[in-house]
C-alpha cells in the first residue's frame, strides 16, 4: 500500500504538468498574451477610401453584402394569402382559398369511439363512409385498426401506422 501512494502521486504531478503545457500552448497560440502588451502582432489592413486606390487583386470584395433577408421572428409563416390555404384542418372541411389548390388523396376522419359490452368500437369516416370497426378489423380496403383506447385509435395504412384523437381528421 505504502508503494501505491509515490506512483500514484508521480502520475498526479505528471497530469498536472501536461495540463498547463497544453494550456500554455493554446494560450501563446491565439495570441491573447500579446492583446493588451501594446503591439498586436497581426496587422491591421485598412481599406481603401475609394476604389481607384484600391490595388489589383483576382479577388473583389463587395462592400454591401448581405447572406440572407432579415425576417421578424413573430410573424407567422402561414396566413390567409399562404398558397397552401386549401389544406383542410383538424377535424373540419378545408378551406375556401382563391389559390385554386383543391388537397387530394383519402380522408380519415375518427368520428367516435365507445364501449359496446367490454369492448371498443370506433366510427370511422373514410371519404364521407362511416365504418364501426374494432381492434384488428380491416375497412375502406386497406386500413387497419390496431389498437383503440377511450380517446384515441392507432391505425396502419401498409405499412406506415398513424394516430387518430376522437374528432381528428387526416388525408392521406
Amino acid at each position: 500500500m505504502s508503494r501505491a501512494r509515490p506512483l500514484l502521486t508521480t502520475l498526479l504531478a505528471l497530469v498536472l504538468l501536461a495540463t498547463a503545457a497544453a494550456a500554455t500552448f493554446i494560450v501563446v497560440g491565439s495570441g491573447l498574451l500579446w492583446a493588451g502588451a501594446g503591439e498586436d502582432p497581426s496587422p491591421v489592413v485598412q481599406a481603401p477610401a475609394s476604389p481607384a486606390e484600391a490595388p489589383a487583386s483576382p479577388i473583389g470584395v463587395v462592400e454591401s453584402l448581405q447572406l440572407s433577408q432579415p425576417r421578424d421572428p413573430f410573424r407567422p409563416l402561414i396566413t390567409e394569402d399562404s398558397p397552401f390555404a386549401g389544406i383542410p384542418g383538424v377535424g373540419g372541411e378545408p378551406a375556401t382559398g382563391d389559390n385554386g389548390f383543391t388537397p387530394s388523396g383519402t380522408t380519415i376522419t375518427l368520428q367516435q369511439i365507445r364501449d359496446v359490452g367490454g369492448t371498443l368500437r370506433a366510427t370511422v369516416t373514410v371519404n364521407g363512409v362511416s365504418y364501426d370497426v374494432g381492434v384488428g378489423d380491416t375497412f375502406a380496403g386497406s386500413y387497419k385498426v390496431v389498437s383503440l383506447s377511450e380517446t384515441k385509435g392507432v391505425f396502419m395504412f401498409g405499412d406506415s401506422a398513424f394516430e387518430l384523437s376522437v374528432g381528428q381528421q387526416i388525408l392521406k
